[in-house]
């Protein structure tokens, strides 16, 4: 009995490369990315100042520096929350939604239930004060 050999396509190096899934790169350029964010808003609300350096963007144009820097950040963060929305869209499609006499019925319970329980702690906390501050008079 003869064995078949399968046909097999060898990749090059560079496309097996970029094909692989790293499993710390989305961590990574989150985390960058995110960084990246919060530099540019501290340098677009004045928190944080360029003097005269050796690069002239970032120091002549900080405004501008940080507006690139502010995009690119975005796309970072678009690029790293992007796949975990793709498996649900379809998903999405498949739900049934609440009608409006449901959405409001059970709005109504939520509000009434954390009403409740807001002035419950309140209280609690009114009479916790007020044994601990006859004790500590």
């Amino acid at each position: 009995m003869a064995v078949k050999e399968k046909n097999t396509e060898k990749k090059s190096k560079i496309v097996e490369i970029l094909t692989t899934d790293y499993p710390w790169e989305n961590l990574l350029l989150g985390v960058l990315a995110s960084l990246s964010l919060a530099l540019s808003i501290m340098i677009l609300s004045g928190i944080l100042s360029t003097k005269d350096g050796p690069i002239p963007i970032i120091s002549d144009y900080p405004n501008l520096f940080a507006g690139i820097l502010l995009g690119i950040s975005i796309l970072g963060l678009l690029l790293v929350i992007y796949p975990f929305f793709v498996p649900a869209l379809p998903e999405l499609k498949k739900m049934s939604w609440a009608s409006w006499k449901t959405f409001a019925d059970a709005g109504v319970r939520v509000l009434v239930f954390v009403i409740f329980f807001a002035l419950l702690f309140f209280l609690y906390d009114l009479l916790l004060a007020n044994i601990t501050g006859s004790l500590f008079e």
